[in-house]
């Protein structure tokens, strides 16, 4: 869900592209690496513990270097590897690499290619953005994205994507997928749909009979439908800098005894779209400093920004409570 940050998530969060759930087995047979015995097709067969992918051990960044020079760009999500490839032309992309969503089995109009369990859909591309999807045999799907977030609108952004695809299944069939460990208080091992009362969120106008729908890798929580005009509720559980205060918009405070950021998305108070992050454990290597984050996003078409962030506060009074101790 345009640039990708919590930066890009920011700017996805504009665009809602939220996730659901994939449905699970019963009563599956487990191998030592996660996966489940007959079913090597499947996201978790081949992914193993969804929770804990380290996104970034599917991703190519010298098979990329035919394009441009790729760096790192550091990481913005549990769910996706984030890259940047500068152009010849001097056009900068963003490619976002491992995020898991609920698929269309049948995809219509798309572009499909087999490859052994695997799918690649081909999406058409939108301005300045192109996607491409891996499908595992369970409709789950890996999304690897390209954004172009400065120069030319021909850039090739679906040359990129492709590539990024082509690496990631790669990754897949030769079981080259890496994973982090997380601490026992990781909000990464939380489903935040477990931690917020679907009865508060009720409470917004628009979501009286909404119900929570978890993402495949458990990061993420929704309430409402993914439209502009609609109104919705984000949970997440996510990594990277601290929480700041950017703009004018934005306010720190204390809720629930945690330290929290409120901000009206871009920062324009008309906007009605408000987040609440608070900072949890430190996040990889210490000296970047950076944490993982759990953030709650509103949105009340037809209010005000203010008026979201009073949804987003009083939201985050109700589920930082049950977050995981962050002490040791």
């Amino acid at each position: 869900m345009s640039p990708r940050l919590r930066h890009r998530g920011m700017s996805l969060l504009l665009l809602w592209v939220l996730l659901v759930a994939g449905c699970t087995p019963e009563n599956p047979q487990h191998d030592q690496a996660g996966g489940q015995r007959g079913d090597a097709g499947t996201a978790q067969a081949m992914l193993g513990d969804l929770r804990t992918v380290d996104p970034c051990t599917l991703a190519d960044p010298a098979g990329l270097q035919a394009f441009g020079p790729t760096e790192n760009a550091g990481t913005v999500s549990l769910d996706y590897c984030l890259l940047h490839v500068r152009l010849g032309d001097g056009s900068l992309v963003q490619l976002a690499i491992g995020e898991l969503i609920n698929a269309d089995p049948n995809p219509q109009g798309d572009p499909v290619v087999q490859r052994g369990p695997l799918r690649i859909v081909q999406n058409a591309p939108l301005p300045g953005h192109c996607t491409r999807q891996i499908l595992f045999t369970d409709n789950i799907a890996m999304q690897i994205s390209a954004d172009l977030l400065t120069g030319d609108p021909a850039a090739g952004l679906c040359s990129i994507a492709q590539s990024g695809a082509d690496a990631a299944a790669e990754a897949l069939e030769q079981h080259r997928v890496g994973h982090r460990t997380f601490a026992a208080n990781s909000l990464a091992l939380v489903d935040p749909c477990t931690l917020l009362d679907s009865a508060a969120v009720r409470q917004i106008p628009g979501l009286e009979e909404a119900q929570p729908q978890s993402s495949p890798a458990g990061h993420q929580c929704r309430w409402g439908e993914q439209a502009a005009d609609a109104p919705r509720v984000q949970f997440m559980h996510t990594a990277g800098d601290p929480p700041k205060v950017l703009h004018g918009a934005a306010v720190e405070e204390s809720i629930a005894g945690r330290r929290t950021v409120l901000s009206v998305v871009g920062g324009d108070p008309q906007v009605p779209l408000c987040s609440a992050e608070t900072g949890h454990i430190p996040f990889g290597d210490p000296a970047a400093g950076q944490v993982e984050v759990a953030q709650l996003v509103v949105a009340v078409p037809g209010m005000t920004g203010t008026d979201a962030c009073e949804y987003a506060r009083g939201l985050a009074g109700q589920a930082w409570p049950h977050l995981p101790p962050s002490g040791p």
